[in-house]
């Protein structure tokens, strides 16, 4: 089997206090399976090829749209005239866009379970915009690109203000365009989305089957197949996260105690266990090391 190339970041991120990058390809030439240390958003803006991921090929053309995480592979094969233009994000920006635009379902079944299903080979479906939006989003990201070549604290800071308004239209644009976004990935989307926006408040099983559409049986079975965890371990994993961002901002005046309280948990010692197994230190050293 051939070996998988490694794109860096070093390679593309050449002021390192970049947080996006674009990188054009005007004639992309057939190219061998590879993955990155970051987030890339492929928009194809003309010419056709194939594109294999996860051991699927599928033709692309103009106004289509990947999504390719730093842990999956992939690839260019019999391409004609393929003009891409792609956004780089490192990682943990992107993270920090879900809590911008997690409330739109879009966002999830996009970003959060499409992935998912491209790895279990159950899902071969991608955006695909119409004219109007790919005009949209090309003028976006030519901003994106002469923000980020000032170089500046300033060009740096649009950059990153384009780059969450290009992903906030490829979310809507996937939301409403039920021909992409198969009705299982966007009922599970509007759940996830109700817990990141809400991590600190009561979910019952049966509410969140309910917003699915689903019984409590079958939303346990989907919702495990699309995360990889139950609905109990996404909750406590959202609500560590939300503690996480409560430590990290030092929020003024607020005990360990509290911050547990405000992130959904009624036990702080039970927060300060959860916080431990998931983050690898306890609350209050994360705090002082922020």
């Amino acid at each position: 089997m051939p070996r998988i190339a490694h794109l860096r970041e070093a390679t593309f991120f050449a002021d390192p206090r970049a947080q996006v990058a674009v990188h054009r390809e005007p004639v992309q030439r057939d190219m061998r399976a590879h993955r990155h240390e970051f987030i890339e958003i492929v928009i194809v803006l003309s010419g056709s090829g194939v594109h294999v991921t996860e051991g699927v090929r599928q033709q692309v053309q103009g106004g289509d749209v990947l999504v390719i995480n730093s842990s999956r592979s992939h690839a260019y094969e019999n391409t004609r005239s393929l003009n891409l233009v792609n956004i780089l994000i490192r990682e943990d920006v992107f993270r920090e866009t879900e809590k911008e635009l997690g409330a739109l379902p879009g966002y999830h079944a996009l970003f959060t379970l499409e992935p998912v299903r491209w790895r279990q080979r159950k899902f071969t479906s991608h955006l695909r915009l119409n004219a109007e939006d790919l005009k949209l989003a090309v003028g976006w990201v030519d901003a994106l690109e002469e923000e980020a070549g000032k170089k500046s604290e300033g060009g740096l800071l649009l950059a990153r203000s384009w780059v969450i308004l290009l992903i906030g239209l490829l979310a809507r644009h996937y939301g409403r365009n039920t021909a992409h976004a198969p009705r299982l990935e966007m009922r599970l989307g509007r759940v996830l989305s109700r817990i990141e926006q809400n991590a600190g408040g009561k979910f019952t099983l049966a509410e969140l089957a309910r917003q699915a559409a689903m019984s409590e049986r079958t939303f346990l079975r989907r919702f495990r197949e699309a995360t990889g965890c139950s609905p109990v371990e996404y909750v406590l994993r959202a609500r560590i996260r939300r503690a996480t961002e409560l430590l990290a901002a030092r929020a003024p005046g607020l005990s360990i105690t509290e911050i547990a309280f405000r992130s959904g948990f009624q036990d702080s010692n039970y927060f300060s266990r959860q916080f431990r197994h998931f983050v690898g230190t306890s609350p209050r050293s994360f705090r002082s090391k922020g």
